[in-house]
């Protein structure tokens, strides 16, 4: 088992994360975690700063809120940056009280999806860097640098656990992972029309790109910065407000993707959260004017166009 007790050590670089599994054996799996991405693990310790905190609240249920509150005070003290796993039903409490940026959320996920951020792809310092001054990097490219650090956290898993072999997936884990820092405004055109989305019904967009999953792997579309804005338009039409929760079903990927394309989303003020008012553990999403403005504009000049829209 890793030595996490709390002393004055540091990782590779100086990088020390903070450990709070919820129990010895999950402090020990997250240390281990943590070594893998070279940073001395230590026990939580809340006077002390760390680069990063792994905390599993999985298995937390009565003390949750008291738990959140102590991961953000520490938060804003420290300025360090979190990576919470989480079931997909304590989200909403933990997504809405948590520090918007500096949290990394992992839903029902495995361990190993933890790497990439360790290794500093979703983190704004490094994004930042894959920018020219005067030329953005593509998408494309952004999603093959994430590919590459998952292959390299599954060998790393590997090599670390033989007995994982077996249960690591082939699949990519960080599929379209949404780049943090990577979403420009728009940029600045005349309107093409003020009317509303055209026929066919959002609902029914999104029900026709549903059904290709009939017949292809889901995986194969999978557009989740599409998926959302569909879905918050929709919703927007029909008066619904919409939570993180369902926004992550409705992008049709893996939540903790879904997390950080909706996190990616707000950074750059495409969508904005809105805390309940009745309810202050959550949060919704909905389009900033802006992003629901060109929507407008883009069914509009599909509509005129006659234009097959999926």
């Amino acid at each position: 088992m890793p030595d996490i007790s709390p002393h004055p050590a540091t990782g590779q670089n100086g990088r020390i994360a903070m450990i709070a599994g919820g129990s010895l054996e999950r402090d020990a799996k997250l240390a281990r975690l943590a070594t893998l991405a070279g940073y001395t693990p230590l026990l939580m310790d809340h006077t002390q700063p760390a680069d990063f905190l792994l905390i599993d609240l999985s298995s937390e249920t009565d003390r949750l809120g008291d738990t959140v509150s102590r991961i953000t005070l520490y938060l804003q003290t420290h300025r360090s940056t979190a990576l919470i796993w989480s079931k997909m039903e304590s989200l909403e409490v933990i997504y809405a009280a948590l520090p918007h940026g500096q949290c990394h959320f992992l839903v029902d996920a495995d361990d190993v999806e933890a790497m990439p951020v360790l290794a500093g792809a979703f983190g704004r310092n490094s994004m930042d860097r894959l920018y020219d001054t005067d030329q953005e990097v593509e998408f494309r490219s952004l999603h093959r640098i994430s590919d590459e650090l998952a292959e390299f956290a599954r060998t790393l898993a590997r090599m670390a656990d033989p007995e994982l072999k077996g249960t690591i997936k082939d699949k990519s884990i960080s599929f379209r992972a949404a780049p943090l820092g990577g979403f420009q405004g728009f940029p600045v055109e005349n309107s093409v029309a003020n009317g509303a989305a055209a026929k066919p019904s959002l609902r029914e967009i999104i029900k026709l790109r549903r059904l290709r999953e009939r017949f292809f792997p889901p995986d194969l579309f999978a557009d989740p910065a599409w998926d959302i804005l569909l879905d918050l338009k929709a919703a927007a039409q029909e008066g619904q407000r919409v939570s993180v929760s369902s926004l992550c079903i409705a992008a049709a990927v893996p939540p903790t993707t879904a997390l950080r394309w909706i996190s990616a989303m707000t950074e750059s003020g495409m969508v904005l959260r809105r805390q309940d008012p009745a309810d202050a553990r959550r949060v919704f999403i909905e389009l900033s004017a802006e992003t629901s403005a060109k929507m407008d504009d883009y069914f509009a000049a599909i509509s005129a166009r006659s234009s097959p829209i999926i």
